[in-house]
C-alpha cells in the first residue's frame, strides 16, 4: 500500500478547498461510520485521506484515532482557518505550528486562573518538509477566493499555535488575556489542534498543523467578515499543505513508517529497511499470498478493486486475473454448519509457497505491508462473522512473519480482533489480541481488548489480572496530567449547583483529561464485569459506581456509555438483594433511553440497557419467589429507612409487584433487540433468550393450581 496523508479539516470550506486537488475518489468508512474520502494528488504517489469532523479538540482526537486504525498514515495534516494572536500576521497569512499549546488546561482559585499547560511539538521531519516546500512563492495558489490584484501575498510563518475549547472573538477578555499571559509565543488560536497532536502523539504518527488566518480574533468577527476572509484563509491553508504533500520523499517504502529513521536516516537508506521489488522479479498475487497463512483466502481479498485501494505498483486488473488462474478456487465454508454460505476462497500447494517465501525474504519484503493492507481493507467488506473466521489465520500469520516493520500487520490484526470482538467470537479474537501484546507494540488499548476477550471466553481470573494491570496503569496516567481519582469520580455539589446536573461537567477540564477519564471509566466497566461473573459482586459494584461517576462528570447524564454502566451496576446492586436500590438505578436510565430514541441512533447500547433490565427483573422476582430478606443500606447522614421512603417517593416501582409476566415482557423486547443489533448467534442475544425463558417457565409454574 503506498503510504497516506490523512488531511484532517473541522469546516467543510476547509474540506472543499483539500477536495479541489484529489483526483480518483473513493468513500472508505471506519466501523464507527465515520466517511474519508482517499485519492491522489498529481504529481506525487501519496495517496490522500481527507475527513470533515467539525469543530472541538474531542473530535479531532477521536478521528485521529479512527484515521490511525483505517490508514496507519506517513503523516497527518490539520488544514483549516483560525484567528491570529500576533499584529504582524495578517489575513490571509497561513501558520505553521511548530507546537500546539492546549490552553484550557488549568485550576481556577480564588487567586486568579493556574495554567497547567500542555503543549505538543510539530513533526520535525514535517516541520523541515514544509520550510522547503513553502521556501518559494510557486505554492501560491492563483487565483484564490478573495485574492484581488494588488493585495498582499500570504505569508508563511512558523510559530506555536493555541488550541482551545471556545471561539475567541475579543481583544479584552479574560481568555486572551490568559493566553496572552501564558501562550504569549501562539501566533494564532484556534479550537481542533490540541486534541489531534496528543491523539498522534499516542499512535506515533508524524503531524503537522497548516492554518490560514481568517480573522484577528479581536471582536471584529461577524459572519460577514467570516464569508468574505474564511473562504481565501482555508484555500492558503490547503494549497499550503498540498506543496508539504507534494515535497514528501517520492518513494514511500512502508505505509506506517515515519518519514524518518529514530536515527535520522530516510528508511530507503537505513540498513534494515525492506527491499523495494527487483525489476527483473515484480511482485506477483503468490507473493502476496506467501505472506498469509497456509489456509484458504477469500477470493474478494485480491479482488481488482481491492488492489487498487492498497496502490500496489507492479499489479493491475489483467495482472492479478492472469496470477489467480494458477491457482485453484472453491467453496468453503467457514463454519462447517449446514446450510452456512460457501466463500470463494483461493489455494496454493505448499511446495510453491516454500519456493516463494525464500524470494520475499531477500526480494519482496515490502509485499507484507501490502498483504496487510489487503486484509486491512478486507475487514471493512466482510459481510458476515462466517467470512471473518477465514480471515484470522492470515493476520496470525503475518504478526508472526513480518519482523521488518510489524505496523501495518497490527493495524491489520487489531481490526480483525475488533470485529471477532463485536460480533461476541471471543475464542476466534484471543489468539490475535494475545500475539498482538506479545509484539511489544501495543498499546494499553489492546491490553483492555485482551482483558475483554478473555473474559468473553470464560478465562475470568486471567482477564482479571490483566484489567487490573490497565487501570494501574491508566491511573498512574490521570496522574500524570495533574488529576485524582481518590474521592472525585463524579461531579462534585459545586459542580451540579454551578452547571446543567445533566452535565458534562468538564469547565475545568481539558479534552485530552477527559479522554483520559474516559479510559478509566472503560476499564474500569470491564473490570467490574469481570467480577460481577466471578460473583463478587461488592468489588463489582464499587467499580461500576466510579466509571458512572466519571461518565457523568465528562460526557453527562444521557450518555449511552453512562447508562449502560448504570444498569450493570444496577445488576451487581440487585444481586446483593438491594432491590429498591436497584429499580432507583433502572429507573435512573429508563426515562433517557425514551428520549434520546437509542433504538435509533445507538442500536447496541439500546439492546444492552434492555438485556440488563431484564435480568435485573428476573433476579428480583426470582429472589422474591426465594423468600429473601431484602437489604437496605444508609447513605451518609441517613438511615436505611429513610433512604427508603425518599427512593419511594421517586420511583413508583415496587419490587413486591414485579411478575414472571414483567420479565417476559422485557425479555421479548431484549431479545428482539440483541438480534437486531448484534445478530442471532451472538452471545448477548443469547442471555436475552435464556432470560426470556426463564420467564416462560415461571409463568407455567406460577399457573400450576
Amino acid at each position: 500500500m503506498r503510504s497516506t496523508v490523512v488531511i484532517l479539516t473541522a469546516l467543510g470550506l476547509e474540506y472543499q478547498s483539500v477536495r479541489q486537488y484529489l483526483s480518483g475518489c473513493e468513500v472508505v468508512r471506519h466501523q464507527t461510520g465515520k466517511v474519508f474520502e482517499v485519492g491522489d494528488v498529481d504529481g506525487t504517489p501519496w495517496r490522500v485521506a481527507l475527513a470533515e469532523l467539525g469543530e472541538g479538540n474531542r473530535p479531532a482526537a477521536v478521528v485521529t484515532e479512527q484515521a490511525r486504525q483505517l490508514f496507519s498514515p506517513g503523516a497527518l495534516l490539520f488544514v483549516g482557518v483560525a484567528g491570529a494572536l500576533k499584529a504582524d500576521v495578517e489575513l490571509g497569512d497561513v501558520v505553521i505550528a511548530t507546537r500546539v499549546h492546549a490552553i484550557h488546561g488549568g485550576k481556577d482559585t480564588p487567586e486568579g486562573f493556574m495554567a497547567r499547560p500542555e503543549s505538543w511539538p510539530g513533526s520535525h521531519a514535517l516541520l523541515h518538509t514544509a520550510r522547503l516546500a513553502l521556501r518559494s512563492v510557486s505554492w501560491r495558489p492563483d487565483p484564490a477566493p478573495g485574492n484581488a490584484e494588488g493585495q498582499r501575498a500570504p505569508q508563511v510563518y512558523f510559530k506555536p499555535i493555541a488550541a482551545g475549547d471556545v471561539v475567541l472573538n475579543s481583544s479584552a477578555s479574560a481568555l486572551r488575556r490568559q493566553v496572552h499571559t501564558r501562550y504569549n509565543d501562539a501566533a494564532a488560536i484556534e479550537m481542533e489542534s490540541a486534541g489531534m497532536a496528543h491523539a498522534a502523539q499516542i499512535g506515533h504518527i508524524d503531524a503537522l498543523t497548516i492554518r490560514g488566518i481568517s480573522d484577528k480574533a479581536d471582536g471584529n468577527k461577524y459572519p460577514d467578515a467570516d464569508a468574505e476572509h474564511q473562504p481565501r484563509a482555508a484555500a492558503h491553508a490547503a494549497a499550503a499543505a498540498v506543496a508539504v504533500i507534494r515535497q514528501l520523499p517520492a518513494s514511500p517504502t512502508t505505509p506506517a513508517a515515519s518519514l524518518t529513521s529514530s536515527d535520522g536516516a530516510p528508511p530507503s537508506q537505513r540498513e534494515d529497511a525492506p527491499s523495494t521489488p527487483r525489476n527483473d522479479t515484480p511482485l506477483s498475487v503468490r507473493h502476496l499470498l506467501s505472506c498469509l497463512a497456509d489456509a484458504p483466502l477469500p477470493l474478494y481479498v485480491l479482488s481488482p478493486a481491492a488492489i487498487a485501494s492498497a496502490g500496489i505498483p507492479d499489479l493491475s486488473a489483467d495482472r492479478v486475473s492472469a496470477d489467480l488462474s494458477d491457482f485453484t478456487v472453491h467453496a468453503v465454508t467457514a463454519s462447517g454448519e449446514p446450510g452456512a454460505p460457501a466463500v470463494p476462497c483461493v489455494h496454493r500447494d505448499a511446495a510453491t509457497q516454500a519456493e516463494t517465501a525464500r524470494e520475499i525474504s531477500h526480494e519482496h519484503a515490502q509485499a507484507f505491508a501490502y498483504a496487510a493492507a489487503l486484509l486491512d481493507h478486507a475487514v471493512t467488506m466482510v459481510p458476515d462473522s462466517s467470512t471473518l473466521r477465514l480471515l484470522a489465520p492470515h493476520a496470525m500469520a503475518l504478526l508472526w512473519r513480518d519482523s521488518h516493520n510489524p505496523t501495518r500487520a497490527i493495524a491489520a490484526a487489531r481490526r480483525v480482533r475488533d470485529a471477532h470482538l463485536a460480533r461476541g467470537a471471543y475464542k476466534e479474537g484471543l489468539p490475535l489480541a494475545v500475539q498482538i501484546v506479545k509484539t511489544g507494540r501495543g498499546d494499553l488499548k489492546d491490553d483492555l481488548a485482551l482483558g475483554q476477550l478473555r473474559r468473553g471466553c470464560g478465562d475470568f481470573l486471567e482477564a482479571e489480572a490483566v484489567l487490573r494491570q490497565v487501570l494501574a496503569r491508566a491511573e498512574k496516567d490521570t496522574h500524570a496530567h495533574g488529576l485524582s481519582l481518590a474521592g472525585r469520580t463524579g461531579p462534585s455539589t459545586r459542580d451540579i449547583l454551578r452547571e446543567n446536573a445533566n452535565g458534562p461537567f468538564t469547565r475545568e477540564l481539558s479534552p485530552v483529561q477527559c479522554n483520559v477519564l474516559g479510559f478509566v471509566a472503560e476499564v474500569q466497566h470491564a473490570l467490574g464485569n469481570t467480577l460481577y461473573d466471578m460473583r463478587r459482586y461488592e468489588e463489582s459494584e464499587r467499580l461500576l459506581h466510579a466509571a458512572v461517576g466519571l461518565l457523568w462528570r465528562t460526557q453527562g447524564a444521557h450518555h449511552p456509555g453512562r447508562m449502560v454502566t448504570q444498569m450493570h451496576r444496577a445488576k451487581a446492586v440487585v444481586r446483593q438483594r438491594r432491590w429498591e436500590e436497584a429499580l432507583g438505578l433502572v429507573h435512573d436510565v429508563l426515562p433517557h433511553l425514551a428520549q434520546l430514541r437509542l433504538d435509533r441512533d445507538s442500536p447496541e447500547d439500546d439492546a444492552l440497557i434492555r438485556l440488563a433490565h431484564a435480568e435485573v427483573t428476573a433476579d428480583i422476582v426470582t429472589s422474591l419467589q426465594r423468600g429473601d430478606t431484602p437489604q437496605m443500606r444508609g447513605v451518609g447522614m441517613f438511615p436505611a429507612i429513610v433512604v427508603k421512603w425518599l427512593g419511594r417517593t421517586v420511583t413508583t416501582a415496587r419490587p413486591e409487584k414485579l411478575t414472571w409476566d414483567d420479565v417476559r415482557h422485557l425479555g421479548d423486547e431484549a431479545v428482539r433487540a440483541c438480534e437486531s443489533a448484534f445478530g442471532g448467534a451472538h452471545p448477548h442475544a443469547g442471555a436475552a433468550t435464556t432470560v426470556r425463558d426463564r420467564a416462560v417457565a415461571g409463568q407455567r409454574k406460577a399457573a400450576r393450581p
